[in-house]
């Protein structure tokens, strides 16, 4: 994009246009025709990646204040601090070019609430403590929930109580709950809110999006995208719609068909063969790690190793053992955070058994272990995209020297019960869950373009 498309992508208030992508002004004629006589309209923003819900949501916080004197919007979110990165900046840069703080606003930063010279108020709110009852002395005239999805069922009670705090200004005719979201599935509690309620309740509005309706939206980040999700992640996050992505299995993109040789892998001594650990002790839970190199994107795992029972200098035997700890190769080390932290078992932590005994030998590595492990959803969907994305192109191959690595993509599920947990009792899932340490670590190197070491 040029200097000036970026611009326009992220207006000012007064630049805001609601006629360059489609929905946005549908959504404002819905709120200036509405009848409030016949209740409060609740509108769902049922946007995929970069359609702009946040601008929009922003734009109709300050818009109402600025109409109404002694207006008072919430803008809420699950977390604080994720409001305070997402709707309450993009409040702040919506109005940052045309009004002045001191003279047509002020804020009050420790709370994120703004106040207009009119006595209208932007108050901010959360409920990651499920203190609920705190809202109940609020009132309101417009309600923004940010990411409306990411609250589970028990959460359901913030947006109860906030909502019921709405029309509680009579001075202020016009009262309004909009949310914002990407898809889910069809299963979540929003879904069947918003969704469903829309076919059975005239004050409940849905208004879809794709990435594609930005005409500002970098084409180059969209491939990148298409090219780092799989093609039922795409459906959802691009081109918006509502769909399962889990589904029996987790890595439901891995195809033996597509994704595993039995060819023998030939080892490129010019480029770092990765080992990447999970770290696990307990009957059926084995310390797992397999290596693979990374051929220009496209992940090749041709080794393994999963012992029941075993510790970590073990592990780093049975590698040299199999010859697979060569002095002309070139190492990076990476896998499971928590094996920074030391254990019952050793009075070193495990990367430091591993870089030990590799210095020993004088073999060449970069260490490569993120702060913290990744999010499980969020491993899953990168495994899965490289086994085959929304552009056809798959990007991992298996080889049959790392026959656990292959049974556990084709067999790995979630545990019973509701949560979003693998099922660890299977001896198979470990090793995957190293692969999905590595994947999702190197892949984000390689998109920012920085080197892949770091020293211990």
């Amino acid at each position: 994009m040029s200097e000036t498309e970026t611009l326009k992508s992220r207006p000012t208030f007064c630049a805001f246009s609601p006629d360059v992508i489609p929905y946005q002004r549908r959504v404002l004629d819905l709120i200036r025709d509405f009848d409030y006589a016949e209740g409060t309209p609740e509108i769902l923003l049922s946007g995929s990646y970069g359609s702009a819900k946040s601008t929009l949501m922003a734009h109709l916080a300050i818009r109402h204040c600025l109409k109404f004197p002694g207006a008072r919007v919430a803008i809420g979110r699950r977390a604080m601090p994720d409001l305070k990165r997402t709707i309450w900046r993009e409040i702040l840069d919506h109005i940052a070019e045309d009004f002045i703080e001191g003279v047509h606003y002020r804020i009050n930063r420790s709370s994120n609430t703004l106040t207009w010279k009119n006595g209208s108020e932007i108050i901010s709110v959360s409920w990651a403590d499920q203190l609920f009852a705190k809202f109940r002395s609020l009132k309101l005239s417009m309600l923004v929930v940010e990411e409306i999805v990411e609250n589970d069922e028990d959460d359901q009670e913030a947006f109860r109580q906030l909502k019921a705090r709405l029309r509680r200004l009579p001075d202020v005719k016009e009262n309004v709950l909009i949310a914002a979201s990407n898809p889910d599935a069809p299963s979540h509690w929003v879904y069947k809110y918003f969704i469903e309620g829309a076919a059975k309740y005239p004050t409940r509005f849905v208004f879809y999006s794709k990435t594609e309706d930005n005409p500002f939206i970098d084409r180059t980040y969209v491939r990148q995208l298409r090219q780092d999700l799989s093609p039922k992640e795409a459906q959802r996050y691009l081109d918006g719609l509502w769909i399962e992505i889990s589904g029996e299995v987790i890595y439901y993109e891995y195809s033996r068909d597509r994704n595993y040789s039995t060819l023998p892998y030939t080892v490129d001594p010019l480029r770092p063969v990765v080992i990447s650990f999970d770290f696990n002790i307990g009957h059926g839970k084995p310390l797992s790690c397999c290596l693979m190199q990374n051929v220009n994107g496209h992940f090749h795992v041709f080794a393994e190793v999963v012992i029941d029972g075993a510790n970590t200098w073990n592990v780093m035997e049975e590698l040299e053992s199999r010859q697979l700890l060569r002095p002309e190769w070139n190492f990076v080390v990476c896998g499971d955070a928590a094996g920074k932290n030391r254990d019952t078992r050793s009075s070193r932590s495990d990367y430091e058994i591993i870089t030990k005994f590799l210095s020993d030998r004088a073999l060449r590595y970069t260490f490569a272990v993120p702060a913290a492990n990744p999010p499980i959803r969020l491993r899953h969907n990168r495994v899965n995209a490289y086994c085959r994305n929304s552009l056809g192109e798959s990007r991992l191959t298996v080889y049959s020297t790392a026959p656990t690595v292959d049974e556990g993509l084709r067999l790995v599920k979630l545990k019973e019960g509701g949560q979003y947990l693998e099922d660890d009792s299977k001896r198979y899932q470990h090793v995957t869950t190293a692969l999905g340490y590595a994947i999702v670590f190197l892949s984000a190197q390689e998109a920012r373009g920085a080197s892949t070491s770091r020293q211990l």
